[in-house]
């Protein structure tokens, strides 16, 4: 386990090592959430490397503990189009409050390509636009993600104001070999305003829900929903950024399938409580 958890934390650190190696100036897109896209991509022949590191924690009626790092590089293809190549890797462990109960720990390694076009110009139009487009696959697990992206500026663009409305689908190996198929149907809001031109304070509002079966092309069983909110901070001293946030489930969720013990308190049990990210970004 010591050994385990080494390479789990040598891989963030592997990230921002790579990060480090890089010298100049640089020009950030300034996206001033953690959950939340906003329509500001890198302009043409522009790249970024990020980290991110996420913690998460909480079922009801077990222990629960998960990471997830993911290391990136964007480039922008045009002023309008961006690429994003992420290595991703996923660990959690569930532990029973039950003694006689085993652990079960999952360690799942894998990549994501991630495509961004922007349509409408948050300072040019009257709002911003783009479709975010992510196909992922990893260790016994395939996943396909749509998204749309809008954005609103306000007081000379020191308030931003974002919705993602996002649709994946889920493949995951099983016992047998065969892959159980879900899917997701969220939206992420938020609301950013600059402080100071160095410091951004803000705060984010995610629902999320789950079904069974694939929504983008198939006939999924509507079957879970969750809320959660927190506060975002980001620091931007070129070229480095550094964003935070954390997020704690509400007690809003629901189960349209009634299923007995889905619901504890007004929590989705088999749901995280509490989440943390941190994402750690250079342009250049």
């Amino acid at each position: 386990m010591r050994a385990f958890c080494g390479r789990l934390l040598g891989l963030p650190v592997l990230g921002v090592s790579v990060l480090l190696s890089w010298a100049g100036a640089a020009h950030a897109d300034d996206r001033p959430f953690v959950f939340a896209y906003t329509t500001d991509i890198e302009a043409q022949g522009e790249k970024e490397v990020e980290q991110h590191l996420t913690w998460a924690s909480g079922h009801s009626k077990e222990a629960y503990q998960s990471l997830q790092s993911r290391s990136e590089l964007e480039y922008g293809f045009t002023d309008n189009f961006q690429g994003s190549l992420y290595l991703n890797y996923d660990w959690s462990r569930t532990r029973p409050h039950f003694p006689l109960e085993p652990a079960s720990t999952t360690s799942l390694p894998g990549l994501s390509a991630e495509f961004i076009y922007r349509l409408m110009h948050p300072d040019f139009d009257p709002f911003g636009f783009a479709i975010y487009v992510e196909p992922s696959i990893g260790n016994g697990s395939r996943s396909f993600e749509v998204k749309a992206l809008l954005q609103k500026n306000f007081l000379n663009d020191d308030l931003r104001l974002v919705l993602n409305i996002n649709a994946e689908n889920s493949w995951e190996k099983n016992a047998l070999g065969q892959y159980d198929k879900s899917s997701a149907l969220e939206f992420f809001t938020g609301a950013s305003y600059s402080v100071t031109p160095e410091w951004s304070l803000g705060a984010e509002l995610d629902n999320e829900r789950g079904y069974d079966g694939l929504i983008l092309g198939g006939s999924p069983t509507y079957v879970e929903n969750a809320y959660y909110a927190g506060p975002t901070v980001q620091y931007l001293g070129h070229p480095w950024r550094v964003i935070m946030g954390v997020q704690a489930q509400l007690p809003w969720a629901s189960d349209p399938t009634h299923t007995p013990g889905a619901i504890d308190n007004g929590y989705l049990a088999g749901a995280e409580r509490f989440r943390l990210r941190l994402r750690l970004a250079r342009d250049f």
